[in-house]
């Protein structure tokens, strides 16, 4: 990877055939972009039919071609983290891996 490793988070909405993007941050760690997903979460998971989620990818900026600007790549090497809502609290998993949560 490249020296500017970042954390990319984003909230995305839909299923699992159709999927948007809602909004995107970047962060210096890896902690501060699940709070970030984790704060967004909390404030649109309740909305009636709405599905959201959220993501935590990491990569780098690298550069193209001496004088170009950098672009981000995701780290090939790293699975990712996907976050769900349910029953009112953030569950975290790897991408295709959904959890169940324990039963009360």
């Amino acid at each position: 990877m490249g020296r500017q490793v970042r954390w990319r988070a984003w909230l995305g909405m839909g299923d699992e055939s159709h999927l948007s993007q809602i909004d995107v941050a970047e962060f210096a760690t890896c902690e501060a972009a699940q709070a970030w997903v984790e704060r967004r979460l909390s404030a649109v998971w309740a909305r009636p039919g709405l599905a959201v989620f959220g993501s935590v990818d990491r990569g780098a900026y690298q550069d193209a071609t001496p004088g170009a600007a950098s672009h981000w790549k995701v780290d090939p090497h790293w699975a990712g983290m996907d976050a769900d809502v349910v029953d009112g609290h953030v569950h975290w998993h790897h991408p295709g891996h959904h959890t169940t949560p324990p039963a009360s």
